[in-house]
C-alpha cells in the first residue's frame, strides 16, 4: 500500500484510512469539551494520533526494532496514550490560564 502511494500518488485517495474513523470514536467524547473550545488543538491532536495509530509505525516496531507483535502494539497504546495526555494537559493548562506552548 505504501510502495503504491509513493509510485502512484493518485492512488492515496485509495487507501481506506481506517485509522481516522478510530481517532474519531476515541476522542469523540472530547468532541464537546477540546473540539468546542480549541478546534485547532483538537485537530492537531487527531494529526499526532494518525502518525502513532499507523501500519506504519507497527511495521517499524516490528521490522526495524525487531518487536514482538504484542510489545510493538503495547508501544504503540503507550504512545496514543501519551501523546493524547500532552494535548489534553496543554489544554488543562490554558483552561488554569496557563500559557500553552505549540509546536
Amino acid at each position: 500500500m505504501i510502495a503504491a502511494t509513493i509510485t502512484r500518488p493518485a492512488s492515496a485517495e485509495t487507501r481506506p484510512g481506517l485509522r481516522f474513523g478510530l481517532i474519531d470514536y476515541a476522542l469523540a467524547p472530547l468532541e464537546r469539551t477540546l473540539g468546542a473550545d480549541d478546534p485547532a488543538a483538537f485537530t492537531q491532536l487527531k494529526l499526532d494520533l494518525a502518525v502513532v495509530v499507523s501500519a506504519e509505525a507497527f511495521f517499524s516496531l516490528t521490522d526495524l526494532c525487531h518487536l514482538p507483535a504484542e510489545d510493538a502494539i503495547a508501544s504503540v497504546v503507550h504512545t496514543a496514550t501519551a501523546v493524547t495526555r500532552a494535548g489534553l494537559g496543554e489544554y488543562a493548562a490554558s483552561d488554569a490560564g496557563v500559557t500553552r506552548r505549540r509546536t
